[in-house]
């Protein structure tokens, strides 16, 4: 089979990005599509330098910076890339690659890392910022609501659909009523060394600062604590944290880490301190891949990952390994109370029951399951095709990292 691999667009190295990298680590022979390209050498990984082919927007000058106000155009822009000639499609979607104009006889398969946040849940947050004004926000009213409508007709495209998580599985039932086989991203365990015992100097957040992450209620709740925190993050709302931050000498922030600066921040870490409702969340396992414990808000993807200790629960059986606590709301008192819970408990927090956790989603299962599901659609799409020819997606060339 001829594979085209179709992602939105190259811009950071992150979560779904990584999710990329592995399905290209299976599929080597495949070509890549995107909107647009502007991922800098170093920060590529295992992707290919050059993308098959990129939309219009790829001729924008510093669309990088851009991209997030031509929203409207990203719709024409999927519908524009030329598949022609490939009978397997893979798609890594959190926008709009979802949307790619089927072919006769094309198979498209579609990685869902979530329906648009900025569509169906969070617009509000999304938009705060950008959208000031009653003329802007009447614009964006006519602009959002034809968005909507095309993403409610590009969620039927798909053959099928991976969601990655149970959270997203069920938006994709809600917003565009398909059912998705669950697989989780893969989170790459092996890199992080695992601490050799509970306790550390400080606690650690790792985050875009933007508003759905609550990096600033984070800080809000340390200015009031004892205890050390190190920020690693940067973003939209660095102004306002870094201004909160200010005259806090326990509180120390970083704007960037390398991953190995990020496992050594990791081994001298009491806890992960997280307060997003994330559709999944690679932060908070790479943190439980070192052995570090995670106190969490109890919303979103965190549920499916972290068996933690709910605040107040006083019942615990000698034989549960929790890996963090959870806690109700997305307050700086409510984390106040989440952090104080855990000190108390301290030593309940193995970093062997961490890793234990972290292991299940570990790239060799990542890679195991999504090749499971992607042969299992070729095999019924054969099936299925009245005597064509459609070769099964054989093992040549595959990569031995999976």
């Amino acid at each position: 089979m001829k594979v085209a691999i179709v992602h939105e667009w190259l811009v950071t190295w992150a979560g779904s990005e990584r999710v990329l990298a592995e399905i290209m680590t299976l599929f080597p022979e495949a070509d890549l599509f995107v909107l647009f390209d502007r991922l800098p050498a170093d920060k590529r990984g295992h992707l290919p330098k050059d993308p098959a082919g990129q939309s219009f927007l790829g001729k924008i000058p510093h669309i990088e910076r851009l991209y997030r106000n031509l929203l409207p155009l990203m719709p024409a822009a999927i519908e524009s890339l030329n598949l022609k000639g490939y009978d397997l499609v893979l798609s890594s979607s959190h926008a709009v690659a979802k949307g790619l104009l089927p072919l006769p006889g094309q198979l498209h398969l579609c990685y869902c890392h979530t329906p648009p946040r900025y569509l169906w849940d969070m617009t509000e947050a999304y938009f705060s910022r950008s959208l000031a004004g009653r003329l802007k926000r009447a614009a964006a009213a006519v602009f959002l609501t034809r968005l909507r409508n095309w993403d409610s007709r590009a969620g039927q495209r798909p053959d099928a659909y991976i969601a990655n998580s149970e959270f997203v599985a069920e938006r994709i039932v809600r917003i565009y009523g398909r059912n998705a086989t669950v697989i989780y991203p893969p989170v790459d365990v092996e890199r992080f060394p695992v601490k050799t015992g509970p306790g550390g100097e400080y606690f650690v957040t790792l985050g875009r600062f933007v508003p759905y992450k609550n990096i600033d209620r984070i800080v809000h709740a340390f200015r009031f604590l004892s205890h050390p925190l190190m920020v690693v993050g940067d973003g939209p709302g660095q102004k306002k944290i870094r201004s909160m931050m200010e005259g806090q000498a326990h509180i120390r922030w970083l704007p960037y880490v390398s991953d190995e600066e990020w496992g050594d921040l990791l081994q001298k870490a009491r806890a992960f301190v997280f307060m997003a409702e994330e559709d999944f969340g690679i932060a908070p396992l790479e943190a439980q891949a070192a052995g570090v414990p995670v106190i969490a808000w109890a919303a979103g993807g965190i549920l499916e990952t972290v068996p933690g200790i709910r605040v107040g629960e006083t019942n615990l059986s000698d034989d549960r390994e929790p890996v963090g606590v959870l806690y109700n709301d997305p307050t700086p008192e409510s984390l106040q109370e989440a952090v104080r819970f855990f000190v108390e408990r301290e030593k309940r927090f193995a970093p062997a029951s961490a890793r234990k956790n972290a292991e299940r989603f570990s790239r060799t299962v990542f890679c195991s399951r999504y090749r499971t599901f992607v042969d299992e659609q070729v095999r019924r799409k054969k099936e299925n095709s009245r005597g064509e020819t459609l070769s099964p997606v054989t093992d040549k060339g595959r990569r031995r990292v999976c």
